[in-house]
């Protein structure tokens, strides 16, 4: 007979079990956000050589520290608050009716019939600019603030529907009929294998929708001046020659555009995380 003996473990074998520590996370994200950094501050110092050598008119190219002066002046007089109020109210209240997209994307991505009855108008529409809307928009609901939450809601939902319908629609047909054949039905299968394979194709329909959204929210105000809003700030600053203020406010839309695609973004990759950890 042999004796059963045990072996002790082995002098390398680490003491962590669990998750990967991650102590070098936060130097990670300095130096991901290093270049970006960098870029701005170029791009603002080629700005300023450029005003210092070509001294051109205040009404053409005003320099960064008028455009500072100018954004600075605007929020102590509560100009900006006020404005990214305006604008945020019909954004978020668009978006939030756009909603009604995800499962009606998802309804024609599992019927052949509304695909291909839906497909064609879906498609076109998505191609139209968002500002063809506008002028229709404005003879129905005027010159409100209800004009640009129709617009916000037509230019995300769209988007939102065809991205929820593709998702549908590329899940892999040998887990749903592996999930058949265990014994379980059109619900189940929907809520254990479809919905979940479609949450990344959500996701990013999601950051799509905003991006598209915020595009239309602005073409509105752009076209119509709307008052207390971020695009109306704009049109009055072009109206009265303030070039300065003009580009605060425009600059300010890049970094609320920035923000809301980094969110958006943020969101795709928490929805499909799940891919990384899924080995076939």
């Amino acid at each position: 007979m042999s004796a059963t003996t045990s072996t002790p473990l082995d002098a390398g074998t680490p003491e962590h079990i669990g998750p990967p520590r991650t102590s070098g996370s936060w130097g990670k994200r300095i130096r991901s956000r290093l270049p970006g950094l960098i870029s701005l501050c170029a791009f603002v110092g080629i700005w300023q050589l450029a005003v210092t050598l070509t001294d051109p008119n205040p009404l053409i190219l005003p320099g960064p520290g008028a455009v500072w002066d100018a954004f600075w002046l605007a929020v102590e007089e509560e100009q900006v608050w006020a404005a990214v109020q305006g604008s945020a109210g019909p954004l978020a209240i668009g978006m939030l009716f756009s909603l009604i997209a995800i499962p009606l994307g998802l309804l024609i991505g599992l019927s052949p019939t509304a695909d291909l009855i839906a497909s064609p108008y879906l498609w076109g529409f998505f191609a139209l600019p968002n500002v063809s809307f506008a002028p229709l928009l404005i003879l129905i609901t005027g010159f409100s603030t209800t004009t640009s939450i129709w617009m916000v809601f037509l230019s995300a939902s769209v988007p939102l529907c065809l991205s929820c319908k593709d998702g549908v629609q590329s899940v892999d047909r040998g887990l749903v009929r592996a999930a058949q054949s265990f014994g379980g039905g059109r619900v189940s299968v929907f809520l254990k294998v479809i919905a979940p394979c479609s949450l990344p194709f959500i996701a990013s329909g999601v950051r799509n929708a905003i991006s598209r959204g915020f595009v239309g929210l602005l073409s509105v105000e752009l076209l119509i001046g709307t008052k207390g809003s971020i695009g109306g700030e704009v049109i009055q600053s072009l109206r009265t020659f303030d070039t300065a203020r003009m580009m605060a406010f425009i600059l300010l839309l890049v970094a609320i555009a920035l923000v809301l695609v980094s969110a958006s973004r943020w969101l795709e990759v928490w929805a499909s995380r799940w891919r990384e950890e899924v080995v076939i």
